[in-house]
């Protein structure tokens, strides 16, 4: 039986979505975050896909037959997903304003919301949450929150009936000059943060469903190892100059380079697991996770050393 494995497109993972890395037995599927969390999580659509990190802890919390693998394939820093209304030039404008969320519980949501209250002086408590969409996982959280469902939160946003829209996608609004970011001079935010928490937040990992693990018990290993490999193989293409259209790209790697090492690690490194806490701590103090779970538990036990299983062109 082949086993189906939901993914998006990145240079890290093209390389499992156009063959030069293979897993016997696992067919890759492309399919965008929304449809693929919402498959994964409340119709068993895959045997393993790329999943909210979010999302998972919870879901595991309360008991779903999920397991990770120690992949993350997304990682993005808040300040880049928070856009605003016109005439907002300032986190402190935001405080008891009306902030825009598809749902409380998607990680970047989670990540901001967090970074707001922590480091840009705007208490959580202090604003109305518009939420638009569904929690995948249930929770209680105690954040106030107003019921828009089904409305399209850049119109909210260009219209000036919410103030902020929590977004990891840079929306058409933004791109026509409809709605502004919080940070005009964001990598100088972000490259602040970044030193200032050591943390460059995880949004996705890889989770398996545990009926697709007892079948094939090696499966996560194979996936880690292939994960591993494929990166490495967007990796060595980007250090061409000519490899993207972006004109100074090889001095941005170099200069990112400089700054963090390899800003995707896999496996469970002191990285990873620093990054992890941030999250969940972030989640406890949100009412979305009543304790944090032991990072081991949540996570397969694999070997940071690939083995001969997967090909790799």
């Amino acid at each position: 039986m082949p086993i189906t494995l939901a993914l998006e497109a990145y240079d890290r993972t093209q390389a499992l979505l156009d063959g030069r890395v293979t897993v016997a037995g696992v067919v890759p599927l492309l399919v965008g975050s929304g449809p693929r969390h919402e498959r994964m999580l409340l119709e068993e659509a895959y045997d393993a896909a790329e999943l909210s990190m979010s999302s998972y802890i919870l879901a595991r919390a309360r008991g779903a037959a999920l397991t990770a693998v120690p992949v993350f394939p997304r990682r993005l820093f808040s300040p880049s997903g928070l856009y605003v209304r016109r005439g907002i030039t300032l986190p402190a404008q935001l405080v008891g304003g009306r902030i825009g969320v598809y749902s409380l519980q998607f990680t970047m949501s989670v990540v901001a919301r967090g970074d707001l209250h922590e480091h840009f002086g705007v208490p959580m408590e202090t604003i109305t949450w518009v939420r638009t969409g569904r929690e995948l996982v249930p929770h209680r959280s105690a954040l106030a929150v107003e019921e828009r469902p089904g409305a399209d939160l850049w119109s909210l946003l260009a219209a000036g009936t919410i103030d902020a829209v929590i977004s990891p996608d840079v929306p058409s609004a933004f791109e026509a000059g409809m709605v502004a970011r919080l940070f005009p001079s964001v990598a100088d935010v972000e490259r602040d943060l970044w030193r200032r928490t050591r943390v460059y937040p995880i949004m996705h990992t890889v989770a398996i469903r545990d009926g697709a693990l007892a079948r094939r018990p090696t499966l996560a290993q194979e996936l880690y190892d292939a994960f591993v490999r494929a990166k490495a193989l967007g990796a060595r293409h980007l250090r061409q100059p000519h490899a993207t259209s972006l004109v100074w790209g090889r001095a941005a790697l170099e200069e990112q380079e400089a700054l963090f090492g390899d800003p995707f690690p896999y496996g469970l490194g002191e990285a990873n697991r620093r990054a992890l806490a941030y999250l969940m701590r972030y989640q406890v103090a949100q009412g979305l996770l009543e304790r944090p779970p032991a990072v081991d538990e949540v996570f397969a036990a694999v070997s940071d050393h690939p083995g001969p299983g997967p090909t790799g062109g």
